[in-house]
């Protein structure tokens, strides 16, 4: 029989974070599919004033509805990745642990650029702000004492 390790209530914590990211990004991905399906099925015409309405070039009209698509797509496999990663780190890797910080850091950053470069409504900046916190707060819970223990094997089994 094998042995197992007890994971940690914060390692726990930041899985079904993990999990939750990745049922709303799926769930997103989905809807932009969707959506640049019906883009797509629409009338040229409607597009192109939908287009000019956002002070955006009409020339986009035939390529709008594909570009959305494959951004949709693309979601998926953010989706997929995230899938992946609360997997394994679920099951004590650390590869996964320094990979997910890396891009935790990485979306840090670009949080604190956008807020400072841009002055955008209110609630975007509640979303940065949001998404920032919840970065930190993924990173702490993986970076503690008994996530360290965890992740370097030296929890005892069980």
């Amino acid at each position: 029989m094998s042995e197992t390790r007890t994971r940690p209530s914060q390692v726990t914590i930041v899985v079904i974070l993990i999990w939750i990211t990745f049922a709303l990004t799926l769930v997103g991905a989905i809807a932009t599919i969707l959506a640049g399906t019906a883009i797509a099925a629409s009338d040229e015409a409607s597009v192109e004033q939908f287009l000019k309405d956002l002070d955006l070039p009409t020339d986009w009209s035939t390529t709008a509805g594909p570009i959305v698509i494959v951004a949709g797509s693309l979601m998926l496999l953010i989706a997929l990745v995230e899938a992946i990663f609360a997997v394994a780190i679920g099951r004590g890797s650390n590869i996964a642990r320094i990979l997910l910080a890396i891009l935790i850091v990485i979306r840090l950053i670009g949080g604190l650029v956008f807020i400072l470069t841009s002055f955008g409504t209110g609630s975007f900046m509640f979303g940065i702000f949001l998404d920032m916190a919840l970065g930190i707060l993924v990173l702490l819970l993986l970076f503690n004492s008994e996530s360290n223990k965890f992740f370097t094997d030296e929890v005892p089994a069980r």
